[in-house]
């Protein structure tokens, strides 16, 4: 017995064949395979699939593209996780009455670096959502 017995023939323009093949080309998947993923991605929840339909396009995120994200995000996390540590060695200063100004100007500069490339690094996300969407990716 056939693993899928039922046949679906769908018409196509030329290119966007093509970009089929190459989507699932570059996921991994038969073409069989990404019709199959489409249809199950649209029946788990028809309404978004309905308005991904009307606002040009369901948007599908491949592994390579999450796992990107993911690293991204973690980079974030460091970024973040550092300068925050340099902002509590600033404060445990202040609380203790340490007054060495050149230690905590250099914490504060640490931490500024850090969160500065958080935010850089959120910038950059910002971009390849919008690219991957076509629309403005917020940071907030």
């Amino acid at each position: 017995m056939e693993r899928y017995p039922e046949r679906l023939y769908v018409r196509l323009a030329r290119e966007d064949k093509e970009r089929a093949q190459e989507v699932a080309g570059a996921m991994g998947l038969s073409l069989s395979d990404l019709v199959r993923l489409m249809v199950r991605l649209a029946a788990a929840d028809p309404g978004l699939a309905a308005r991904a339909a009307s606002e040009g396009g369901p948007i599908v995120l491949d592994t390579a593209t999450c796992l990107r994200i993911a690293r991204e995000l973690r980079r974030w996390g460091y970024h973040y996780n550092q300068g925050v540590h340099a902002l509590n060695s600033v404060a445990f200063h202040l609380r203790h009455g340490s007054r060495d100004y050149g230690d905590m100007a250099e914490a504060l500069r640490d931490a500024r670096a850090e969160l500065s490339a958080v935010n850089g690094a959120a910038g950059g996300l910002c971009r390849e959502m919008a690219s991957l969407t076509g629309r403005a990716a917020l940071f907030l």
